[in-house]
Formats: C-alpha cells, sequence, structure tokens
C-alpha cells in the first residue's frame, strides 16, 4: 500500500546522520588527581563503635519514628563539635511523618562547595549495616576533618524520609545554592554491607542526565585504591536500556534530575543488603575502606577543579564517549522513513477512496484496556487503595507484594477486560464491519498510529525512541507490504519488534531481582508515583495498544497466494508469426 521509492528516499537523512555518529565519538574527561594527607585516616572501627551505639542508643529508625528523631538529634550534635555550624533543622511532612534533615556546614576559602550526605532513615530493626552505618560514616568524616583548613565549602547532610521515596534529598535541594557552585556530591551508602551486587559507584538519574564522567572516575579510581579492584561498568546496551526507561535509586537520583553532580558510593552496590542488618554483619573493613575512599574523593575535589563532566546524556562504549544528542538525533531519523511512509499510504488510501479513518476506532478498542488500567491504577493510589506511592524510585524490596498488592493487580487486570469488551462493542456498534478488522483500511489506520506513537515517545525520552525504531518499521512492512507472507512469519516480525522493550523488562528484573508479578507491582507504583511521567504512561498504552491490534490484523487476514504462470496466448502478431534471429 505504500510507495517503495518513498520510503527509501526518505532514509537519506538517516545515513547523514549515521555518518555524523560514526565520527561523534570522544574521549573521556580525566578524573582528578588524587591526594590526601598522611595524618589524615578514616577508622573504620571507630566508624563501626559508632554503628553499634546508634543502634543501642535507637535501633527503630523508621521514618518520623522516636528513634529517627533521637538519632537526628546525634548528628547535629556531632557535626557541632566537630566544627561545622548547624543551623535549625530543615523540618517537613510526608505521608503523615513528621521528617528532619539535618545540616552541618563549615565555610572554606571558596563559595564553591563539596556536599557529602548519607540517609539516616531505616525500613528494617536495626540496619546496622545501612543507615546505622552510613550515620556513623559521616559522623566519623566530620571528626576527621575537624581543623583541617579546606578550599572550598563543606556541607555534610543526614537526610530523612530515604524509604519513603528519597523524600528527604528533595526538600534539600531547597537548602543548596545553584548547581553551577557545586562541585560534587557525594552519597554514602550502606558502607557496612557485608555483601555486594553490582557496582560500588551508582550514577544513575530519573531522567536521561547522568553524572558526569569526571566525578564517576575520580570516585572509582578512589575506591580501587582503597579496595585494590576496578569497578566495572553497565555495557552499552544496558546504559540504553537505562536510558529508555530510567529507573534511578537513592538520593543521587533526585540531585541529578535536578542538574546537581552526584554520585552514590553503594556498599552493597544499586540494591541495599537483605536482611535486617544486625550489629554482628557490620563488615569493619568495607565501611574503613568506603569511608576513606569518600574522604579521598572529598580531597581531589577540594584541591582539584571542577571535575569535568561531559555531556549531560551519554552512552560510553569501553574508552570513548556518544553525546546523547548524537543519538538523539539518530533516532528521529530512522523513525522519519516509517513515519512517511505511513502518512503516504494514508494519502493514497484517500485517493482510492479507501475507508481508514472508522478504522481507528478499531485501534482506539485495543488501546482503551491500558488507558483503563491506567485510569483504575491512579485512582486506587488516590483513595488510598494502595501503599503510598513513593515520589522517586525505591528498592523493590521496600514495596511488598502483599495480599493488597495483589488484590490491586487484580482490579486492574479487570478493568482491563471489562474495558476490552466495551469498547469492541462501542466501536463496532455504529459499523458492525469493524468489529473484524481488513485491510487495506485497517492496515493504514494502524500503521499510522503506531508510527505517530513512536514519533511522539521520541519526544518524550529519544532514547525509547531509538529503541522502537525496529518495531516501527517492522509493523509498516508486516501491515503494508505489497505482497503478504505466511501468519507464522508475519507473527515473527511482530515478536522481533516486540523484542527491545522486552529486553528491557528483562533486564530490569535482573538488575532489581524481582519476578515478573513483583516487577508489575513495582512499576504500577512508578506510575502512579509518577517516577514514569503520564506522557510516557499515555504513550505506552498507545504502543501496547497498537501491538495487540497489529497482532489481530495479522491472525484475522490470510497470506496472500502466489500468482499462478498465466497460460500462453496466441502470438500478439498472429499465428504462425514468430521473430527470427
Amino acid at each position: 500500500m505504500f510507495e517503495p521509492r518513498v520510503y527509501r528516499a526518505a532514509f537519506v537523512p538517516a545515513l547523514l546522520a549515521l555518518v555524523l555518529t560514526m565520527f561523534s565519538l570522544q574521549s573521556r574527561p580525566s578524573p582528578l588527581p588524587q591526594g590526601l594527607a598522611a595524618d589524615v585516616l578514616f577508622d573504620g572501627q571507630v566508624a563501626a563503635a559508632e554503628t553499634a551505639r546508634i543502634v543501642d542508643a535507637a535501633p527503630d529508625r523508621r521514618p518520623g519514628g522516636v528513634g529517627d528523631e533521637r538519632t537526628a538529634a546525634r548528628v547535629a550534635r556531632a557535626l557541632s563539635a566537630s566544627g561545622f555550624r548547624v543551623p535549625p533543622p530543615q523540618r517537613f511532612s510526608h505521608a503523615g511523618e513528621r521528617l528532619v534533615n539535618v545540616i552541618g556546614r563549615r565555610a572554606g576559602r571558596s563559595r564553591r562547595q563539596i556536599v557529602v550526605v548519607a540517609d539516616r532513615d531505616a525500613a528494617t530493626v536495626p540496619d546496622a549495616t545501612g543507615s546505622a552505618g552510613d550515620t556513623a560514616a559521616l559522623i566519623e568524616l566530620a571528626r576527621v576533618l575537624e581543623g583541617r583548613a579546606t578550599r572550598k565549602t563543606l556541607v555534610l547532610a543526614s537526610l530523612d524520609g530515604s524509604t519513603l521515596g528519597e523524600v528527604g534529598a528533595s526538600e534539600f535541594l531547597s537548602e543548596l545554592p545553584g548547581a553551577d557552585l557545586v562541585d560534587g556530591v557525594l552519597v554514602m551508602s550502606d558502607l557496612a554491607s557485608p555483601e555486594r551486587r553490582g557496582s560500588i559507584v551508582q550514577a544513575w538519574s530519573t531522567n536521561e542526565r547522568r553524572a558526569g564522567i569526571g566525578l564517576q572516575r575520580t570516585v572509582a579510581e578512589s575506591v580501587r585504591r582503597e579496595l585494590g579492584a576496578s569497578q566495572g561498568g553497565v555495557g552499552s546496551l544496558g546504559q540504553l536500556a537505562r536510558l529508555s526507561f530510567p529507573i534511578g535509586i537513592g538520593a543521587q537520583a533526585v540531585l541529578l534530575e535536578q542538574g546537581y553532580d552526584a554520585v552514590r558510593i553503594a556498599g552493597s552496590g544499586e540494591l541495599p543488603p537483605g536482611g535486617s542488618g544486625p550489629v554482628d554483619e557490620i563488615d569493619e573493613d568495607n565501611l574503613g575502606a568506603l569511608g576513606r575512599a569518600t574522604l579521598r574523593t572529598l580531597t581531589a575535589l577540594d584541591n582539584g577543579p571542577r571535575p569535568e563532566h561531559g555531556p549531560d546524556s551519554y552512552v560510553t562504549a569501553v574508552s570513548q564517549v556518544m553525546a546523547g544528542w548524537v543519538l538523539t538525533l539518530l533516532a528521529v531519523t530512522l523513525l522519519l522513513p516509517a513515519l512517511v511512509a505511513a502518512i503516504d499510504a494514508f494519502a493514497r488510501a484517500r485517493r482510492q477512496q479507501v475507508e481508514v479513518v472508522p478504522w481507528l476506532r478499531w485501534v482506539a478498542a485495543w488501546v482503551a484496556p491500558f488507558l483503563a488500567a491506567l485510569a483504575i491504577a491512579e485512582l486506587l493510589a488516590l483513595v488510598g487503595a494502595t501503599p503510598a506511592p513513593p515520589p522517586a524510585p525505591v528498592p523493590p524490596d521496600l514495596l511488598a507484594l502483599d495480599g493488597q498488592a495483589l488484590g490491586v493487580l487484580a482490579a486492574v487486570g479487570a478493568a482491563m477486560a471489562l474495558a476490552l469488551l466495551l469498547a469492541r462493542f462501542l466501536a463496532a456498534r455504529p459499523d458492525p464491519g469493524l468489529s473484524r478488522p481488513e485491510p487495506p483500511g485497517a492496515a493504514v489506520a494502524l500503521a499510522l498510529v503506531a508510527t505517530v506513537s513512536a514519533l511522539v515517545l521520541w519526544l518524550a525520552n529519544p532514547y525509547a525512541g531509538l529503541l522502537v525504531v525496529p518495531a516501527a518499521h517492522l509493523l509498516l512492512l508486516v501491515l503494508l507490504a505489497g505482497v503478504q507472507p505466511s501468519r507464522r512469519v508475519r507473527g515473527a516480525l511482530l515478536a522481533v519488534a516486540a523484542l527491545p522493550a522486552l529486553l528491557v523488562a528483562v533486564y530490569y528484573l535482573v538488575a532489581l531481582s524481582m519476578d515478573p508479578l513483583s516487577g508489575a507491582w513495582y512499576l504500577l507504583l512508578l506510575v502512579t508515583g509518577h517516577s514514569v511521567g503520564l506522557l510516557t504512561a499515555l504513550v505506552g498504552c498507545l504502543m501496547l495498544g497498537s501491538l495487540c491490534a497489529a497482532i489481530e490484523l495479522v491472525y484475522r487476514s490470510p497470506a496472500e497466494p502466489p500468482e499462478s504462470p498465466e497460460a500462453p496466448g496466441p502470438a500478439p502478431l498472429g499465428p504462425g508469426f514468430a521473430l527470427r534471429r
């Protein structure tokens, strides 16, 4: 139904963008030089002893509780005793809990600031290997820095509400100057953990923005010198998966989203350690080594210039960096041919008086169940039928898949089924013929919706737009190719079209240690907590509905039989006439 010549001509911008991509690789910014005074030492044993005292004084430090408030007062006294100016605590509330941030500042010769933060609240009791150890590390860091002059202003902060969705980090933003005056933010996380899964250096955000390469490399070099092992990073495909659907766990994600250069030093990797974290599981060596790595990085930031960031968004491959704007340009130029071909097919259908617009109701009937699921999930969250959705991503273990969660998922599934039945009935009511899709009208309508949805997704997230490029082109070929192959071949092409999205889902299930049902519950809370933007959620509904509609169309459309050879007829110039050589 579409013109192949128009389709091929639309690839010209993509070829130019591909050439530009090949020549756009750049070297990574260098880390800052390491430097640590010989008389300065972060003592892991001292920090471990302070951890035990914190747990003994306040074993239950869940946000808003008495133990949480008591530990906040302890931090304020310790920072003040170490020479930091501690103003009245920053108080705020969330989900009915009264929370408090403790902030200590010590002026340097420069207005430029270095910030070190640690979460204080805990989800478990006593969580000695988690927030208690991090709070003790913050106190030990202040003790080490006591009486030591620095060039830049130091800010140490004990944050509350991390288990509620990094609420303390969001409130802390109001206490910081502009991002141009903050040379780096270091987040200490689970330093005393005896187990580790994944990289210690965590620098993912809740959007496409990433931590500066210079700061990441400086932190990684500090960790390497203390632990004696280099930190493995995420591969290029993994980075694309992360950027196409950003889920940043930790305070650094909130800070990065607002333009601050932040890195989390995570002793247990991306996720917190399992269990309740008793005192006897504290790893003094790990606590001491990562505390010194934090101090090393702080010293490098104080002695050197601001680390070179590199592009705001990027993908690294070995030692090379590709800026995000290059991939953004490549994605839109690759989507352009599919969009142009779909619009051309729509114009040809109109000229041939093929009905297309009525078939949009059939496509809408497949989109309706996913929109209904989104609406019901938002409604259940609004009336309090679900736990308060966290405003920022949290570790999945904090969002338990219990009976209430299963009931919510069942309600969403029932709403999808009812919406599908009702939408199919309403779509076919004006015209019963719409109950059974028929090409070419249905195919053109579906191709138009799918390609426009892909372009809108690119506007919401260019990396996600890049991942749906195969889907946009394969759907176009399955729906509008001149000769239709067998159902099995077309079904296989649709499976390949859905493969990138499926691989991103599997990647996160593995990275965050979730099973598919837990993943569905986690996704629902990310959407209702608006960690996933509304535009992204709506476009996702359109794409999923388009895929389901394509499956139905392929199932109901038989393959075209091969053309039979024509029987030889009389010679064109009369019987007995033949050309001679």
